[in-house]
């Protein structure tokens, strides 16, 4: 097949894209610095995060990836136009692109992310279960006959599958993430104490002092916000005991809703799943202690991966690289019109 083989995470936190000879190649936050007047776009992923929480009023900070689909068509048809021209370079072939969805993303959502992949310079295209690729991150063994479950806690989405001999047997998915985390702590300080912080002061905290589970001693975190009074500058201490409730009550939401969709598996399988423990992966599975919160929430035994975050680039890395792995699930890669046909028999493929 000519043109280099690419595979694309596009997620609402961050887009990773891995190529067939490299691995991973890039890996920025999935958002874009826009001006407000023309609708144009300033700077995309790293670049637009040094922007984010600094704007003046004439340039807006967006999200491109919303809940697991597109936010805004054109931006991210520009987006991924810049990384795509970045990673490849003037070749003659048009990449071979993998993109990763969520297995209950819609045939409509499927078309739109498939036009902004092939107009941003893609020849050939597959679609392919993001939670599977994920499961081969987290070194998952694609022989295995007894179903393995991987849980990827994202930012906006979190998924699930129980994978037996390399293909999903059974997956489910909640369309909310540790964001809710982020949001809260905005919120409570702006609430109870008067302090406006931006999305990278929230993280920060919640990389830092949050903990899932209600920790014996106390941690404590310098941040610097502004006065929600006076509006000027301020710098104030914030505590991981001071945090939790808010931490604990989205928690309790996630899971709640997880262990809902994951009382729809199978029994056999589920039963596979709790004997071999879920591993857990996505950027929510950074949040200190949180393999031992879902063991207790879900009752099953949890643990965290490697490098959680990149587990689903380095799926998508592995299965590039193993035609048998395309060929077992169905997937090909194929031309945009071909794909249209099939999307409008079939809601998956």
């Amino acid at each position: 097949m000519k043109g280099m083989k690419i595979g694309i995470d596009f997620g609402s936190s961050s887009l990773k894209i891995v190529t067939d000879s490299k691995g991973i190649v890039v890996n920025e936050p999935s958002i874009a610095a826009i001006d407000k007047e023309t609708g144009a776009p300033i700077a995309f992923g790293a670049a637009a995060d040094e922007i984010n929480g600094r704007t003046v009023d004439d340039i807006e900070i967006i999200k491109v990836i919303h809940n697991g689909v597109i936010s805004d068509f054109v931006i991210a048809e520009r987006m991924l136009r810049y990384y795509l021209q970045r990673v490849c370079g003037n070749r003659i072939y048009k990449p071979n692109v993998i993109i990763s969805v969520s297995t209950d993303i819609s045939s409509l959502e499927k078309k739109t992310l498939l036009d902004a992949v092939t107009l941003a310079g893609a020849g050939r295209v597959c679609m392919i279960d993001g939670i599977l690729a994920s499961s081969f991150g987290c070194d998952i063994e694609k022989d295995k006959i007894g179903g393995r479950m991987t849980l990827d806690f994202g930012h906006q989405l979190t998924e699930f599958a129980v994978v037996s001999s390399g293909s999903i047997a059974s997956s489910g998915a909640i369309r909310s993430g540790s964001d809710l985390i982020d949001k809260a702590i905005i919120k409570h300080l702006k609430r109870d104490r008067d302090i406006i912080i931006g999305p990278h002061t929230a993280r920060e905290i919640k990389h830092k002092i949050v903990s899932a589970v209600k920790r014996n001693s106390e941690t404590a975190l310098m941040v610097s916000g502004k006065s929600n009074l006076d509006m000027m500058p301020i710098s104030f201490e914030v505590t991981s005991s001071e945090i939790y409730p808010y931490v604990d009550e989205q928690l309790a939401i996630i899971t709640k809703s997880i262990h809902t969709e994951m009382a729809k598996i199978p029994p056999e399988l589920l039963a596979d799943a709790a004997d071999h423990g879920i591993t857990v992966c996505g950027g929510g599975a950074l949040i200190f202690d949180i393999a031992e919160r879902l063991s207790k929430d879900l009752s099953i035994r949890c643990e965290t991966s490697a490098e959680p975050t990149l587990a689903k680039a380095r799926g998508m890395s592995f299965m590039i690289k193993n035609d048998e792995l395309f060929e077992s699930n169905g997937y090909s890669f194929i031309f945009k019109d071909d794909i249209r046909d099939r999307l409008r028999k079939v809601d998956k493929f």
